[in-house]
């Protein structure tokens, strides 16, 4: 199949729940333009996101999404995959055994914005803790000492107690695991979350749902950034955009392979 019939298949299946183009983009958050362009063939080489529209779209209908992106990038992008190691491994959650292209973006402005913010506010926190430390001798205390007792006309010196140690401020980690959590806020949101090099999920989350991933890397496709909740290790990001809709994240680091 290639990416005229791929679009074709889209439009048909389309046609034949009996759904409009409005319909569809309003369900996906994808633009009208965008799911006509896809049902037309699309550009000959698609872009990464280009890939994750056709993804969406095809998989919103109910079609195979590995099949229609395969389609889309066409045969000299499609990665080989043996047949006995296919039949010996079983498809995960339903999906085809055809490796899906991983994809490596650079990290975002907002993101390195994010960690920058958090470092300052962390640094904030602890010069606020120590000034605030004031050593204080416990007093009143009554019964058996070892302390020699002291002449009531002469003043000891106070001991200055020892400071306690501020609580350590997460980090985000560069390496080693790292655990995601994805919510929407007030509106529904579509992630395509790639975690080592695998898709580990691809859908719509509506308010109140949530979704958590752990890897060394990982890369996210927003369809509504504005509105997703991003927690890292536990540790509350805030949004992933404050301005855009659709964007990508990338968190972590591969990992090498000696």
């Amino acid at each position: 199949m290639d990416r005229r019939e791929a679009g074709t298949a889209l439009r048909d299946k389309r046609t034949s729940l009996e759904l409009s183009v409005e319909d569809v983009a309003r369900a996906t958050l994808l633009r009208k333009s965008v799911l006509e362009s896809l049902e037309a063939g699309g550009p000959p080489e698609p872009n990464g996101f280009f890939k994750s529209y056709a993804r969406r779209y095809a998989e919103y209908l109910g079609l195979n999404g590995d099949e229609v992106v395969a389609a889309f990038v066409g045969p000299s992008a499609t990665v080989a995959v043996d047949s006995g190691a296919a039949a010996a491994q079983p498809s995960k959650l339903g999906r085809s055994v055809t490796s899906v292209p991983a994809y490596r973006k650079k990290r975002s402005l907002v993101s390195t914005v994010l960690i920058v913010v958090v470092a300052l506010v962390a640094a904030v926190v602890l010069l606020s803790r120590e000034w605030l430390a004031t050593p204080v001798v416990p007093g009143g205390q009554t019964g058996p000492s070892s302390t020699p007792s002291v002449p009531s006309d002469t003043i000891a010196p106070s001991v200055p107690a020892t400071p306690s140690m501020p609580d350590a401020t997460p980090v985000l980690p560069t390496q080693g695991a790292i655990t995601l959590r994805f919510a929407p806020t007030t509106q529904r949101a579509w992630l395509e979350i790639t975690v080592d090099g695998s898709v580990v999920f691809s859908g719509v989350l509506r308010p109140g749902d949530s979704t958590q991933v752990t890897g060394n890397h990982v890369v996210v496709n927003f369809g509504n950034a504005m509105y997703t909740q991003v927690t890292t290790n536990g540790v509350d990001q805030g949004v992933a955009s404050p301005d855009k809709t659709v964007m990508t994240l990338e968190y972590g680091s591969p990992a090498h392979t000696p």
